[in-house]
């Protein structure tokens, strides 16, 4: 996760939604199963594998798996990665689920992205009732410390902290055109929180045209068509970018040539915020350009961790009272199923 892996390790073994099932069902291949059960939870901030089996595997069979998927050497993945077994493993989902894991204090997006996770391992026959009950109960856990506690008070998520982010680097964004690249939840969270700040035009630019003239509308904005991008890069104070792609949709050349427009302008500031990236690295080599991944917001957002981390205990509380009822199940079913035998 982004505690122990850089981006440039992260978007490496990310998953893309279309991949999940396949890999799960490589995790549970009846001729050499890794696990019995299998959900794997891919986002920004992390990539992480879950499972349920009877007999335990070595620790390095799921990262050296992690590394095989996704064509690594298996010590590349092994110096970042942790392994939680038995009762530690519902306290780490539910901790992730109520945002105490996330790189943005208490966010919210990751309550979905869990549910998510959940929703392809049960749609590729890979969850039985352990890792449903496992799962349903980190979602119970988020939502109860999300509604009785002040964790998520103020930046509540990563597109927030980003707008902050530019805010502060630009002093203001009500003199500023603000291009998205990316019409998703993501994106619609940036366009709602730049709303705040009143940008003198947002331009959207999605592959789902209809998606981004719904988010544009939504926001006052105006919503592009791929070949407008040019244009809109040499107009555009701020690009914040988070598509789902799995390779870079801007690479240094579309930027440098629309940088040649941009003669006496100031920097264009470019925040990526996609795992993997949406912009080239090279990109930032530019003279006139300022490019940020999502691992660079983490300053700003530890300044405010302070305030925030003061709810912890109570959080805590909430995971270890969901956690306990569980791990109570688990033992009763456990029970059940030796007196049976």
């Amino acid at each position: 996760d982004h505690r122990s892996a850089p981006i440039e390790l992260r978007e490496r073994v990310a998953f893309a939604p279309t991949e999940v099932p396949a890999a799960l069902e490589r995790l549970t291949d009846s001729d050499d199963p890794l696990l019995e059960q299998a959900a794997i939870l891919s986002t920004c901030n992390r990539v992480e594998v879950y499972g349920a089996a009877r007999s335990g595997r070595a620790a390095d069979a799921l990262t050296s798996f992690l590394a095989r998927y996704h064509g690594l050497e298996p010590h590349e993945t092994a110096r970042a990665s942790y392994v939680h077994r038995g009762d530690a493993v519902p306290h780490h989902l539910a901790a992730t689920a109520a945002g105490m894991h996330s790189l943005v204090l208490g966010e919210a997006q990751i309550q979905g992205q869990v549910r998510t996770a959940l929703d392809h391992a049960i749609g590729a026959g890979t969850a039985g009732p352990e890792l449903r009950r496992l799962f349903e109960t980190a979602i119970t856990a988020g939502r109860k410390v999300r509604s009785r506690t002040h964790l998520g008070r103020g930046v509540a998520n990563v597109p927030q902290a980003a707008v902050e982010f530019a805010r502060q680097r630009l002093g203001t964004l009500s003199r500023s055109t603000v291009l998205l690249i990316g019409a998703g939840t993501t994106a619609e969270l940036a366009a709602k929180h730049l709303a705040g700040h009143g940008p003198r035009e947002l331009l959207v630019l999605g592959r789902d045209v209809a998606r981004a003239e719904r988010l544009a509308q939504r926001h006052g904005g105006c919503a592009l068509t791929s070949d407008g991008l040019g244009d809109a890069l040499a107009d555009a104070d701020l690009v914040i970018s988070s598509t789902g792609a799995p390779r870079p949709v801007l690479r240094r050349h579309q930027v440098d040539r629309a940088r040649r427009h941009r003669a006496g302008s100031p920097p264009l500031l470019l925040i990526d915020l996609a795992v993997p990236r949406d912009v080239d690295p090279a990109v930032g080599e530019l003279a006139g350009v300022e490019l940020h991944a999502i691992d660079d917001l983490r300053p700003g957002v530890e300044r405010a961790l302070a305030e925030r981390s003061t709810h912890l205990p109570a959080a805590d509380s909430i995971v270890h009272a969901e956690v306990a009822r569980f791990t109570g199940w688990m033992n009763r079913r456990e029970e059940r199923s030796t007196r049976s035998r």
